[in-house]
């Protein structure tokens, strides 16, 4: 599972209806415990490279620590009444959810 990961997403920015993702903090999966630096990428280009075949999965903080992650659930498209979504769940939901990741809006970088 860790080897199909071609990225995985650190926090999120949704848009002010907390409905659509509208930004993600990317970073490139280098090896079995290593990752590139972060950038940024837009709704667009996400369902774009997970259209494209690309895997991506969360990377969750863990708690009471500063920098250290684990490997949460990979974020998939969702068609929802002609309506697509991301989402980590199986929930039927019309909105994107990943999770508990960290939002764009707190990271101080």
């Amino acid at each position: 599972m860790i080897e199909d990961i071609d990225y995985l997403v650190s926090a999120v920015m949704y848009d002010e209806l907390d409905v659509k993702v509208k930004k993600v903090l990317t970073h490139e999966k280098k090896d079995q415990y290593g990752v590139g630096y972060p950038f940024e990428e837009r709704r667009k280009q996400l369902l774009k490279k997970i259209d494209d075949g690309k895997c991506y999965f969360t990377l969750v903080q863990q708690e009471n620590t500063a920098f250290e992650y684990n490997v949460g659930d990979e974020i998939k498209k969702v068609e929802i009444e002609s309506e697509t979504y991301l989402r980590t769940d199986s929930r039927k939901e019309k909105k994107d959810y990943l999770g508990g990741l960290q939002r764009l809006r707190d990271l101080s970088y």
